[in-house]
C-alpha cells in the first residue's frame, strides 16, 4: 500500500489558537514582558506537541476494506473497514478512515476513538451509489485531530478496489410473473424426465428406462429403485432486453433496472431463467450463481449495443415464457410471450 504526502491544515479553533499565539508573541516582545514570553513559549509547544503526537498516530497503519457481496443501484451497503496498529506500544487515538473516489473522499467515514498497539478494529460506513456499472475506490484518507484538536493531520493511502453494481430493483405488478408449482419453492409435479432436478427414488415400473435405475440402493433394498426427476416443462423464463439510444439515458436504466427485477424474482420462484441482450446470451439456469451472473451481465450491458435481441443460439427453448423489456415514454414496456420459440444463445 502506497502512502501519499500528508496534509496538516488547521481546524477552526486551530487557526484562533494560531492568531492568539502571534498576537501574544508581538505583545512580548513590544512591551518585553517575562509573563507573555512564558505564555508565547507555551503555546508554541502546544502546536509542536500536537505536530509530533498526531504524526506518531498516523504511523504504521493498515487498512483494508471489505466490500459487501452485492450492491444494487439506489440501495444503501455497507463497506466494512479494518485497520490494524502495528506499532509495537503506541495507541492510536482519534482515528477518522474515509473512502478515496478519485481524489474526493466519500459522504461517510469510519471513527476510531481508541486503536490499541497490535489490535485490529472494524467498523462499517453505510453509503449509496445511484450508477450501475463498475465504480473505482483508490484509496484512502486517514486522519486525526488528536491530541488538541488544534490541526487535522490527514495521509493518503493508495489501496484500489473495484466495485460492480447491479442495478437497481424495483417492485413488480403482482401479475407480472407467472404463478405455478414453482413458486414459494413448492415442487412441481414428477414426469418421466432425465433433464430436470433430481426428486426422489421410486420403485422400479414397467415401462421405466433401466438406465434411471439407482444400483445401489436396488442392491440394498433387494428390488430395483429408479430416480425420479421433475420435468422442467413450463419453468424456463427468457429475458430479452430490447432498446436503448444512449449511455445515461432514463429510459434505458428503468429497462435495465425492470430486466433486473424480473430475473431476480424468477429465479427466486424456482424457475430456470436466461438473459438475452444485443450482445450477450445467458443460457437458462437456476440457483444463486446464475442470479449473480446476469445480474453482472445486466450491470455493464451498453445502451447503444441494446438494439435488438441477439440472434442465433445452441439450442431451443419452445416451452419457455419469454418477457421483452424495452423503454418507454413514462415506464418501460414488458411484453410476456408464452412458449416462444426463440433460439437461446450460448453462455457469456
Amino acid at each position: 500500500m502506497r502512502l501519499l504526502p500528508r496534509r496538516f491544515p488547521p481546524t477552526r479553533e486551530g487557526w484562533w489558537f494560531l492568531v492568539s499565539t502571534l498576537l501574544i508573541g508581538a505583545a512580548a516582545v513590544n512591551g518585553g514582558i517575562n509573563l507573555l514570553f512564558l505564555v508565547f513559549g507555551m503555546m508554541l509547544f502546544l502546536i509542536l506537541a500536537s505536530g509530533v503526537m498526531s504524526e506518531l498516530g498516523l504511523r504504521h497503519l493498515a487498512v483494508a476494506r471489505r466490500p459487501p457481496a452485492t450492491i444494487h443501484a439506489g440501495s444503501p451497503y455497507l463497506m466494512g473497514v479494518s485497520v490494524r496498529n502495528d506499532k509495537k506500544r503506541l495507541p492510536t487515538f482519534s482515528l477518522e478512515v474515509e473512502d478515496l473516489i478519485g481524489d474526493k473522499p466519500v459522504d461517510r467515514r469510519c471513527y476510531y476513538l481508541k486503536l490499541p498497539a497490535s489490535r485490529m478494529q472494524e467498523t462499517a460506513y453505510r453509503h449509496t451509489l445511484y450508477r450501475r456499472g463498475v465504480h473505482q475506490l483508490t484509496g484512502f484518507r486517514i486522519s486525526t485531530r488528536f491530541p488538541f484538536g488544534l490541526i487535522r493531520k490527514s495521509r493518503d493511502m493508495d489501496a484500489r478496489t473495484e466495485l460492480l453494481v447491479y442495478p437497481a430493483l424495483v417492485p413488480l405488478p403482482q401479475d407480472l410473473i407467472p404463478t405455478g408449482p414453482a413458486q414459494n419453492g413448492q415442487r412441481v409435479a414428477t414426469r418421466p424426465s432425465r433433464s430436470g432436478d433430481f426428486y426422489g427414488l421410486r420403485e422400479f415400473r414397467e415401462g421405466d428406462d433401466p438406465r434411471d435405475i439407482h444400483w445401489r440402493t436396488s442392491a440394498r433394498r433387494g428390488r430395483p429403485f429408479v430416480r425420479e426427476c421433475e420435468d422442467d416443462s413450463g419453468r424456463t423464463a427468457l429475458v430479452v432486453l430490447e432498446g436503448g439510444s444512449a449511455d445515461g439515458d432514463a429510459a434505458f436504466e428503468a429497462a435495465v433496472s425492470m430486466a433486473a427485477s424480473i430475473a431476480v424474482a424468477l429465479v427466486k420462484r424456482g424457475f430456470q431463467v436466461g438473459l438475452e441482450t444485443a450482445t450477450t446470451s445467458v443460457v437458462p439456469g437456476h440457483g444463486p450463481n446464475q442470479m449473480a451472473h446476469i445480474l453482472k451481465v445486466l450491470a455493464l450491458v451498453k445502451a447503444e449495443a441494446a438494439t435488438g435481441p441477439r440472434r442465433g443460439g445452441a439450442r431451443s427453448q419452445s416451452d419457455a415464457t419469454c418477457f421483452r423489456i424495452s423503454p418507454g415514454q413514462v415506464t418501460p414496456r414488458v411484453q410476456v410471450d408464452k412458449g416462444d420459440t426463440r433460439n437461446l444463445g450460448r453462455a457469456s
